[in-house]
């Protein structure tokens, strides 16, 4: 009926007017498909730490006063200002080849990218403690990012997926970050709506970051 007002879906609920929209059919080949090639060099920490480690550069890291906290946090931290280079590299390209709005509030997308990338970079820490070479950690990353892709609506909408599917996806650190990013380009939301989806990724970065912490060993 003319005026009244179309509701975008919710994420979780009906994808019944996802195709009325165009925006829906350039978010995910954009935000979706690139967000993954940035989670997995992320997950490759992994392997960072396994080739210092086969190379002896990490144990060199006992001969200074830097404690274990601090060498993984400067790690990640730079890692993840890399990619959120590429991410807005990124994000020009979606605004000026495929005309794509990434919403209203720079600072909310500045948040929630923030608080993805940083997920990714602690669940790459942990990730590190568990392999033992450089070709196991780079298996397993491009292994764990595919999945978490494919399971957390990076590549099509997660109203895709049967309802008892959508809950445990929930479980995945690309499930928030795909949800913060819909609710910032296609339903108008700004930084107060992603504050949830920004709290949980935080809360990935603190429990993977402290086991990365504890279990991090530099022989």
């Amino acid at each position: 009926m003319f005026g009244r007002r179309r509701i975008m879906p919710n994420g979780f609920a009906s994808a019944e007017a996802c195709h009325l929209d165009f925006r829906w059919m350039i978010f995910y080949p954009v935000a979706g498909a690139g967000g993954t090639r940035v989670f997995i060099p992320l997950f490759g920490i992994s392997a960072l730490f396994a080739y210092e480690r086969q190379q002896g550069t990490l144990r060199r890291v006992l001969t200074t006063p830097t404690s274990k906290a601090t060498f993984l946090l400067g790690t990640i931290a730079g890692q993840v200002l890399m990619a959120l280079i590429q991410m807005s590299l990124l994000i020009k390209f979606g605004i000026f080849a495929m005309k794509l709005s990434w919403g209203r509030d720079p600072l909310a997308l500045f948040v929630i990218l923030t608080a993805a990338a940083l997920a990714a970079g602690a669940i790459g820490t942990t990730m590190g403690t568990f392999v033992k070479t450089e070709g196991q950690a780079s298996g397993l990353s491009i292994m764990m990012g595919m999945i978490m892709a494919l399971m957390g609506g990076c590549w099509y909408p997660l109203e895709l997926f049967p309802a008892v599917v959508q809950t445990i996806v929930k479980i995945l650190p690309t499930t928030w970050a795909m949800q913060g990013l819909l609710t910032l380009v296609l339903r108008g939301g700004g930084l107060i709506d992603i504050l949830p989806a920004a709290g949980v990724l935080l809360g990935f970065v603190v429990i993977f970051f402290s086991i990365g912490v504890m279990r991090f060993r530099y022989e």
